[in-house]
């Protein structure tokens, strides 16, 4: 019988022990983590990486949702292939993400490696009215209203517009106005050049972690999980390990059968 209870004590302590590692490694998920005190909560599927002070084990995120902490403490988030935006707003319970050009960078020079598609990118453009567009270099006495981009004006004496490809354009005085080379080979958002700063709102679909946030409960990857399934949970430091509590009470009872000795 001693040996019995040698045995679930140590089944007892091994459970214990395991469970508390489950909840220490949970601790590093815990959605605290922002790269500003203006900048949006950083929590899953979302993760921070490339950070000394608040870096993330990679099942903090769901793959493809990484963030990093740039130079001035911006949230940036990086696309295919190569294009770095600054993170605004997230939406956790719609599931959008809004995001603007850096600061001192020009967004329509970042757009033109712009892919999205699903083979590349876990977001997808929120906006259903998208268009390719044309890049026009004018005169700056052209009488247009619609708003030039400064930063692809390297000229004093000229301005670049940007219009949607399938314009009409006699609609537009473009006589002293010459079409660019520049493009970019992804539709954009309609009027995406006209915001001050300019914005570009995503959406993911993939993992469905907006129902998890209308129950006001986390999202988090399933423990041991082939197919990154994941759990709304109360509390992401939690595990959902239980066997310590069962052979707790296991133990109680054996404990309590055992005759007394004077």
């Amino acid at each position: 019988m001693a040996t019995l209870l040698i045995l679930l004590l140590f089944l007892d302590l091994s459970a214990g022990l395991r469970a508390g590692a489950a909840a220490t490694g949970r601790e590093d998920c815990k959605p605290t983590t922002r790269c500003n005190s203006n900048d949006p909560e950083i929590r899953y599927p979302f993760r921070l990486k490339d950070n000394e002070q608040q870096q993330q084990p990679e099942h903090c995120g769901y793959p493809g949702f990484d963030f990093s902490c740039d130079h001035e403490n911006h949230t940036m988030l990086e696309l295919p292939f190569s294009v770095k935006v600054a993170v605004k707003d997230i939406d956790y319970i719609s599931q959008l993400i809004h995001t603007y050009d850096p600061p001192h960078d020009c967004f329509p020079h970042l757009l033109q490696n712009l892919n999205l598609s699903t083979t590349t990118s876990p977001f997808q453009l929120a906006s259903n009215k998208n268009y390719n567009y044309s890049f026009f270099s004018c005169s700056s006495t052209e009488p247009i209203s619609d708003k030039p981009m400064t930063c692809r004006s390297s000229d004093p004496n000229h301005k670049v517009y940007a219009f949607p490809s399938d314009y009409f354009m006699s609609y537009f005085p473009l006589l002293s106005c010459k079409k660019m080379s520049f493009k970019i080979s992804s539709p954009i958002p309609y009027r995406i050049f006209d915001q001050q700063p300019d914005e570009l709102t995503l959406k993911w679909s993939k993992p469905t972690c907006g129902i998890c946030e209308k129950q006001s409960k986390y999202c988090r990857l399933k423990d041991n999980s082939r197919d990154n399934e994941t759990e709304c949970v109360d509390d992401t430091t939690k595990s959902p390990t239980t066997g310590t509590s069962l052979l707790s009470h296991i133990l109680l009872a054996f404990r309590s059968s055992l005759p007394l000795h004077a």
